[in-house]
Order: structure tokens, then C-alpha cells, then sequence
């Protein structure tokens, strides 16, 4: 068991985040890559997992010691098909905590959330600029 979150775990993490959704039957796709990705292109999601393994907690119903981290998801989107910016980050955001939220139940290696109320936070606008909305989820992860 480590500290840190292993590569199996983020990929499990990355693969499961939705990259497209649908606002008034009209498809949009985003681009997923890490934070140290250069953004090619808008739709962009970027994800970072902060270092961890400072705290963790032992799940009293298998017994397991899970270790926390903090996972950060940007979404930054600009005006597209017919859409205001805005409107497309939100419904990217909606969507990414619905998935988030079946987390309760281990993704591959462990990795889950005990409580979609308290461990998805931070839903909002990070700012505008040029034409860009980024807008930010911070979930508590937790590992094992």
C-alpha cells in the first residue's frame, strides 16, 4: 500500500471523467489532458492530483486504510455551437460530479469518495478571461 497514487489508479481516474455532453441535443467534446499538458484547444479538461498520503482513514466496513488526495479538475471552455461558454462549462461540471458521485463504490485500485456531499467542492467560475471560462471542482479522493 503507498502514500502516493499510482499510475494504475490516475489512469482509472482519467479514462472514467466524462469528456462529452449534450446541451439541447447537440454534442460537445472536450479535450482531457493532465495540468502539465499544454491546452491545444476549447473545450479543455485538466486534471491534477495533488501530492498526498498526509492524512488517511480506515473504512470501518472492509477494514481498508485509505489515504487522501485532492483531485483538481479545470474546465475551461470559450463560446461554441450557438453556446454561451458559461453554459458548457456548467453542464461539463454537472455532469463530471453525476459521475463522481457513483465513486462511493471503488473505481479499479481503490480509488473512491465516501460522501459526494462533502468530498465534491468547490464548483465555480475561477474568472474569465479572453474569451476563456475556467471553471473548478476540487474532490477529496480517496486511495488505497
Amino acid at each position: 500500500m503507498s502514500r502516493a497514487i499510482s499510475n494504475t489508479q490516475k489512469k482509472a481516474i482519467f479514462t472514467n471523467l466524462p469528456a462529452t455532453v449534450t446541451i439541447d441535443e447537440t454534442d460537445i467534446t472536450a479535450s482531457k489532458i493532465w495540468s502539465n499538458q499544454v491546452i491545444t484547444s476549447y473545450p479543455t479538461i485538466t486534471l491534477n492530483i495533488s501530492n498526498d498520503g498526509v492524512t488517511s482513514i480506515r473504512d470501518v466496513d472492509d477494514g481498508i486504510l485509505y489515504y487522501t488526495t485532492i483531485l483538481t479538475v479545470h474546465i475551461l471552455t470559450e463560446n461554441a455551437q450557438g453556446f454561451n461558454g458559461s453554459i458548457i462549462a456548467e453542464q461539463f461540471a454537472s455532469d463530471i460530479c453525476e459521475e463522481i458521485e457513483t465513486w462511493t463504490t471503488p473505481l479499479t485500485s481503490d480509488v473512491r469518495i465516501f460522501n459526494p456531499d462533502e468530498d465534491i467542492n468547490s464548483i465555480g467560475n475561477n474568472g474569465y478571461e479572453d474569451e476563456i471560462f475556467d471553471y473548478v471542482l476540487s474532490i477529496t479522493l480517496y486511495h488505497s
